[in-house]
């Protein structure tokens, strides 16, 4: 007999480019999908395909939380792919056993290959501006910390 699969299948939204490995590798059970209600509440990330300039601001009693885009818009959803993929090398360091640190060094290529992103000269301009927009987009919070409040401005990445 022979592979079930067929070609016409698959999505045409998302076409495997690489045969790829598991770049996260999640067990269900391990998984809280409900565990991330903040950032459904409250979304930082842009779904737009365009720059999206827009400023978000939520409030819930005393707390803020406010989203600020910069020059290149907001950080969008697929930019978020580069977090999950350096949160998924930080753990599989820690899982073997190694030294993490802030500092997380990656090839290029590597990343584009995991989030089944072109490896052509697009794909690296595109992972840049995504590098920007994770950047340049700013939160800004009043964290609660043992009954305290903390003001505190930072950005998904510190620098690329």
């Amino acid at each position: 007999m022979g592979d079930n699969t067929n070609q016409d299948d698959r999505s045409p939204l998302l076409p495997d480019r690489y045969p790829q490995q598991d770049f996260f590798v999640c067990d269900i059970f391990d998984a809280a999908p409900k565990g991330d209600m903040a950032s459904m509440e409250h979304p930082i990330f842009s779904v737009s395909t365009k720059p999206d300039f827009t400023k978000r601001a939520y409030e819930h009693g005393n707390a803020i939380l406010r989203v600020s885009p910069s020059p290149n818009g907001l950080a969008t959803v697929h930019d978020r792919d580069v977090l999950i993929y350096c949160i998924s090398q930080i753990m599989a360091a820690l899982n073997k056993g190694q030294k993490v640190s802030q500092v997380v060094r990656f090839k290029a290529y590597d990343l584009l290959v995991a989030t089944n992103r072109g490896t052509d000269g697009r794909g690296y301009e595109q992972l840049k501006a995504a590098f920007k927009r994770l950047q340049g987009t700013q939160i800004e919070t009043n964290i609660i910390t043992g009954g305290q409040a903390q003001w505190d401005v930072f950005s998904l990445v510190d620098r690329a």
